[in-house]
């Protein structure tokens, strides 16, 4: 999807639940998503895929080569991950490797 159609709309995925916490205390939306990407970042370290936030809204999704994507939720950013690498991705897997 283009830049441009991807930030006209579409619907909220439940990760990006920001807002529901009440409070004084209560992150900033902006604040949880920054956190969101530096733990997907660290999930996808092993296949130097890196994911930078894009108009507050999307995600941007670059590989080693330089091959970008835009796309709006988690479950596409793992999809982008795997075209742009070419290998199958499981989150869950990398997130272990990641952490050991």
């Amino acid at each position: 999807m283009c830049g441009v159609c991807g930030s006209l709309g579409g619907e909220e995925h439940w990760s990006s639940g920001a807002g529901r916490i009440q409070g004084a205390s209560a992150p900033t939306r902006r604040a949880e998503r920054a956190k969101r990407i530096r733990v997907i970042n660290r999930a996808l370290l092993p296949l130097r895929v890196t994911v930078s936030d894009w108009q507050g809204r999307l995600y941007l999704v670059a590989g080693p080569t330089g091959k970008q994507m835009v796309v709006d939720s988690l479950p596409h950013i793992w999809q982008a991950a795997q075209e742009i690498t070419g290998r199958s991705l499981d989150p869950l897997a990398h997130t272990a490797e990641a952490a050991a």
